[in-house]
C-alpha cells in the first residue's frame, strides 16, 4: 500500500488537481463516505442476512467497493486522446480517496475484531476526523523535511532512495508508532515531496526519481493480482455468486449517486466549470476498483465475520470493474465531448 498510494501521489499532476480542487476533494471524503453509506444499504436491504444482519459489517463491505484506482485510470488512456479535465479529477480522486477508504477500512475492521463492540457513529466519526488530520500533518511534516535534505545534494540517486525511505517510514511512524493512519501520512508526504521537488527543480531533475516510482508501482500492482491468483477459488463464485452481484449493483449505484446528484450538482456552484452530462457519463465508468480494493480484501482479517463473504464481494466487483466498467471507459473516453 505504501508503494501504490506513494507511486500515485508524486506522479500525479498537482496543478490540474488544485484546479478541480472542490470537485476532487468533495469525492475523495464526503461523498466517499455517502457512498459508502449508499452500497452499505444496499448490500443490508438485499443480502443482509448473509452478513448477520449486522450494519458494521455492510458499512465495512461497503467502503471497500467504493475505493477507485488512481493507476488503472492512466494505464487505460496512456497514448490516447482523452478528455484531460475529467482523467485530472478521475486521478485525483482515485488518490485521495483511497487514503480516505484505507483509514475507513482499518478503523471498522479492527473494531469488529473487539468482542461484543457497539458501533457508536458520533464517537467513529469523530475519531476518524482526527486520524486523517494528524496523519496529513505527519505526512507533510516529513515530506517538507526530507525535501530539506535531498535538495541541496541534487543527486536523482540518492532523491529515489530517500523518497522510498519516506514512503515506508511516513506509512510506519502514522500507523505502528502513532496509531494514526499510515496510508493518509504516506499520500500528504508524496503531494508534499512531489510539489516541493517540482517547485525548486526542473522537471528533468526530478523525473528519474518520481519515474523509477511507476515501476515499483508496477511492481506493487503486479504483486497484488498475483496473490489475487492464488486465494481466488471457483467456490466464490459458486457459493457466492448472489452477494458479488449484490456487491456490483452497489458499486454502480452508489457510484452513480455521487457522480449525478454530487459532482454534477457541485460543479455548477459560483465559480465551478459545470460538468456535461457526457463527462459525468464518462466519470461513472471511470470509477474503477482495482489494486487498492484488491489489497484491502487481501488483507480482511480471519478474525472478521463472515471475512470470506466479503472477500468475495470485492473480489466480485474488482473483477466486473476491470473485465466491463475498464472497457466501457475507454470506449466512451474516444468519443468526442
Amino acid at each position: 500500500l505504501p508503494v501504490l498510494i506513494f507511486e500515485a501521489a508524486v506522479n500525479i499532476n498537482i496543478r490540474r488537481l488544485r484546479r478541480e480542487g472542490l470537485l476532487v476533494f468533495s469525492l475523495a471524503v464526503p461523498l466517499l463516505i455517502v457512498a459508502t453509506l449508499v452500497s452499505a444499504f444496499v448490500i443490508q436491504f438485499l443480502i443482509g442476512g448473509l452478513l448477520g444482519n449486522t450494519w458494521a459489517l455492510a458499512f465495512l463491505c461497503g467502503a471497500m467497493i467504493s475505493a477507485t484506482d488512481p493507476t488503472t485510470v492512466g494505464a487505460i488512456l496512456n497514448g490516447k486522446q482523452s478528455p484531460a479535465r475529467v482523467v485530472s479529477i478521475l486521478e485525483g480522486e482515485s488518490l485521495i480517496n483511497d487514503a480516505t477508504t484505507i483509514t475507513l477500512f482499518i478503523m471498522i475492521s479492527s473494531l469488529l475484531t473487539i468482542p461484543g463492540y457497539d458501533l457508536d457513529l458520533l464517537e467513529f466519526a469523530t475519531r476518524f476526523s482526527l486520524v486523517l488530520a494528524g496523519s496529513v500533518v505527519v505526512g507533510l511534516f516529513l515530506g517538507w523535511l526530507f525535501d530539506l535534505i535531498i535538495r541541496p545534494l541534487n543527486d536523482v540517486v540518492l532523491t529515489t532512495s530517500a523518497t522510498l525511505v519516506l514512503a515506508f517510514s511516513s506509512f510506519w511512524i502514522s500507523e505502528h508508532l502513532l496509531g494514526w493512519s499510515g496510508v493518509v501520512s504516506t499520500l500528504s508526504a508524496g503531494l508534499t515531496i512531489a510539489w516541493l521537488q517540482r517547485k525548486d527543480l526542473n522537471e528533468e531533475d526530478v523525473a528519474f526519481a518520481f519515474g523509477s516510482w511507476r515501476t515499483l508501482g508496477f511492481l506493487a500492482d503486479a504483486m497484488l493480482f498475483f496473490l489475487v491468483g492464488m486465494s481466488i477459488t471457483m467456490d466464490m463464485f459458486q457459493i457466492h455468486w448472489m452477494a458479488m452481484l449484490v456487491g456490483i449493483l452497489a458499486g454502480v449505484v452508489s457510484r452513480a449517486a455521487i457522480v449525478y446528484l454530487g459532482a454534477g450538482l457541485l460543479s455548477r456552484l459560483p465559480g465551478q466549470q459545470p460538468l456535461a452530462l457526457a463527462e459525468q457519463n464518462l466519470m461513472l465508468w471511470g470509477g474503477i476498483r482495482g489494486a487498492v480494493a484488491i489489497a484491502l480484501a487481501l488483507s480482511l482479517s480471519v478474525e472478521v465475520p463472515h471475512w470470506y463473504t466479503i472477500q468475495s464481494i470485492v473480489y466480485g466487483v474488482a473483477v466486473f470493474s476491470l473485465v466491463f466498467q475498464a472497457p466501457v471507459f475507454s470506449y466512451l473516453s474516444r468519443e468526442k465531448l
